[in-house]
């Protein structure tokens, strides 16, 4: 039984964040993230839209249109006072978006939304589907979810997946518009990159999908909580692929002090600005959560009570989810050896320092709290319908993908 109060807070956390403009920040304006990032929004939105808050999402999809870039790209932040933003070519932002308009027009029912973001959706579609590499059949993205490009930068698992969800959904609204051919079109492509994905970023051997493919055709094979991606989105359907990855991800990423996942290895990190969070000293409750998600799909009750007693544990005295937790004594470390401290950086250790005492867990720290992605990830865990995608795209994929 989900936590009431808890998802009370995390709608008010989410509609507390939404500017006059309809643009919805990643964190309160006094914290590490005032900025406006499209990833985090479109879940953001999605979460709003299974508690029927509707118009608030139309709201951020007009300021989206507002702001985006030639050919139909989205950047990865905007920063109030527009039309400043930072870095391209992180190219799972661009199908999210699109995800999120079908997603705010499937659960609104509202035609004349999606009417007036068709010139939005042409753009981003075709961006998208232009960014499949002709010889790999794969998404190249500079960064992704890590925001990391040593990390990242190939074709990346979540990016991917993210493409054939956008690809998937902008063709449900070319149907839906009338457009038939791009709705045709743009599915095939959707089939087509799924299948290039279980094709050559699948691991047989582990029963995994690999982090990243490198140009050269090195697979970073690291354990990362992004290797859940074609899952999370709903695009894929193996209980044994999912079974193992969890498995392998609960092995090597589960936090043996605090509990709860961490994004990835320690060692696989490469200059990271907040590097004491990066790996084995943090926890993340929004990847966290996304094993949660994993555990109830698989009816593995003991993996998701286990998730769900971490996310207890590092809840704040007002319900409040951080975007990572991590021992102080690191943290201190951090602090007094850090030379790249930014105002941004500044405000988010001064809220650390002010909120040290309100978080459940002794010893512990908090960073980025309340973070609306880990509010709006509670929302989908409790009320969001289980994707299952994978049945319209699994024609026509190599039989990896189970009948």
């Amino acid at each position: 039984m989900h936590n009431q109060a808890l998802l009370e807070k995390s709608l008010a956390v989410i509609v507390a964040l939404q500017e006059e403009d309809g643009g919805i920040t990643a964190t309160p304006g006094d914290d590490a993230y005032p900025y406006v990032y499209p990833r985090d929004a479109v879940i953001m939105t999605t979460a709003m839209n299974t508690l029927g808050e509707y118009e608030r999402s139309k709201r951020f999809y007009r300021f989206l249109k507002g702001v985006r870039r030639p050919h139909g790209e989205f950047y990865q932040r905007y920063n109030r006072g527009m039309p400043y933003v930072s870095n391209e070519h992180e190219l799972d932002v661009t199908p999210l978006v699109l995800n999120g308009i079908y997603d705010t027009y499937r659960k609104s029912g509202d035609g004349q939304f999606l009417e007036a973001m068709w010139g939005t959706v042409l753009e981003c579609a075709s961006f998208t589907a232009s960014s499949i590499d002709a010889d790999a059949g794969l998404v190249y993205t500079t960064n992704s979810i890590h925001e990391n490009r040593k990390l990242e930068e190939g074709f990346e698992i979540w990016a991917n997946s993210a493409a054939v969800k956008g690809l998937l959904d902008a063709s449900r609204i070319a149907g839906a518009l009338g457009h038939d051919d791009l709705r045709d079109a743009w599915e095939s492509s959707s089939r087509r990159l799924l299948a290039g994905i279980v094709e050559r970023l699948y691991d047989r051997e582990q029963g995994t999908f690999v982090k990243v493919m490198r140009r050269s055709g090195e697979k970073v094979t690291a354990p990362d909580m992004a290797q859940l991606a074609p899952f999370y989105f709903g695009v894929y359907r193996d209980d044994a692929a999912l079974a193992g990855t969890l498995e392998r991800l609960k092995g090597a990423l589960w936090n043996k002090d605090i509990g709860g996942f961490n994004r990835f290895r320690d060692f696989e990190i490469v200059d990271d600005w907040h590097w004491y969070t990066g790996g084995s000293a943090a926890a993340w409750p929004f990847f966290t959560l996304w094993a949660a998600r994993s555990y109830r799909a698989l009816g593995i009750r003991e993996g998701e009570e286990a998730c769900l007693a971490f996310l207890d544990s590092v809840l704040t005295d007002d319900l409040f989810i951080p975007e990572k937790v991590a021992p102080l004594n690191n943290y201190n470390e951090w602090k007094a050896n850090d030379v790249k401290f930014g105002d941004r950086t500044i405000n988010a250790v001064r809220k650390i320092e002010r909120n040290a005492h309100k978080i459940r867990a002794p010893g512990y720290v908090c960073w980025a709290c309340p973070l609306g992605w880990a509010h709006a990830e509670y929302i989908l865990l409790e009320m969001e319908e289980e994707s299952r995608d994978y049945e319209v795209l699994q024609e026509g994929v190599p039989s990896i993908i189970k009948k």
